[in-house]
């Protein structure tokens, strides 16, 4: 558990495979903003006190989630206006959290 709190390969991990998770529980519900919202909110955790540059990564695999899971369906990527749209807003809040939680990592 300390490896995957602490550790970018750990925070890719939960980003990659919770992300797919909380699209899979939503779906049913009919809920692509809810996912939406759900998916970039658990980014935005994983990016707590990351280096810039790993907060970017993780923020491109949610994106990779959210553009191959929320706006397409069955992993197809698309790039669209949406999608890159939805990449500058992931960007945005998780750069935003990992900046502003540089100090927290331990």
């Amino acid at each position: 558990m300390h490896t995957t709190v602490h550790s970018l390969g750990g925070r890719l991990f939960v980003t990659l495979w919770g992300g797919l998770a909380l699209v899979d529980l939503t779906r049913p519900a009919g809920g692509g903003v809810i996912a939406c919202a759900l998916v970039v909110g658990l980014v935005a955790l994983c990016g707590v006190g990351l280096p810039v540059h790993a907060a970017a990564a993780v923020a491109g695999t949610g994106w990779l989630v959210l553009n191959g899971f929320v706006l397409h369906r069955y992993g197809e990527l698309g790039f669209g206006a949406t999608s890159w749209g939805l990449l500058a807003a992931v960007l945005v809040v998780v750069l935003a959290v990992a900046v502003r939680t540089a100090g927290v990592r331990r």
